[in-house]
């Protein structure tokens, strides 16, 4: 009876005691090419898991563990800061604009309710290869490749970095409302922000994509 295994969980685990195919072929007693065919396949008879997980020194349910099954992450945070802080802006501005020719009014409105419309939403997606950005109706389009990610944290923003992209230290903010983030830490060194009313999903969704590449790459 064939079995069902995890391909990148056998490789992680010959691996780390440092094996090539040849050794753990030797170490287990099966051919090269039994070895080779299990690993591409993903699937190996009864006893040659056992003998295999033997040889690993591992158990065999380690080795039928599940394939990595990666959900992809969408979602838009509303930027209802904006909006108040446009409409506060409109109340206040409202005596004055009574003054001012239509067309000045027309200017006037138009300018203070443009942050509004483009930051009124910040919507992140993650998916295997790439995670995606963007404020709006599609302004300031952002993609980073996951393979450039180093690792990511939940942060908390200071309310004096603000709202919309800020220039930080070492890197971009992006940000439509409250106060919580994930921070990606890129390998070159470099870090984005990006604001989120759900951070620990964010998170979750980067982390799982990450050890999918690592996976890959095994």
């Amino acid at each position: 009876m064939e079995m069902k295994i995890n391909r990148q969980t056998l490789k992680r685990v010959r691996k780390d005691k440092l094996w090539s195919q040849e050794q753990l072929a030797e170490a287990s007693g099966l051919s090269l090419r039994t070895i080779q065919r299990i690993e591409s396949s993903g699937s190996a008879a009864m006893d040659s898991l056992a003998a295999i997980a033997s040889a690993l020194e591992t158990d065999k349910d380690t080795l039928l563990e599940a394939e990595l099954n990666f959900i992809p992450y969408e979602h838009t945070q509303m930027g209802y800061f904006m909006w108040v802080v446009s409409l506060i802006m409109v109340s206040v501005c409202s005596s004055f604009l009574l003054l001012m020719p239509p067309l000045g009014i027309a200017i006037t409105l138009v300018a203070m309710l443009i942050p509004a419309v483009l930051f009124f939403s910040l919507r992140v997606a993650v998916s295997e290869e790439t995670i995606s950005w963007h404020f709006g109706p599609g302004f300031w389009r952002k993609e980073l490749p996951i393979e450039d990610i180093a690792s990511c944290e939940v942060v908390n923003n200071s309310v004096m970095m603000g709202f919309g992209i800020r220039l930080l230290g070492d890197g971009w903010m992006y940000n439509v409302s409250g106060l919580l983030a994930v921070e990606i830490r890129l390998k070159s060194g470099s870090a984005i922000r990006l604001g989120s009313d759900e951070p620990n999903y964010l998170k979750e969704a980067i982390d799982n994509a990450l050890a999918l590449q690592r996976s890959k790459s095994e």
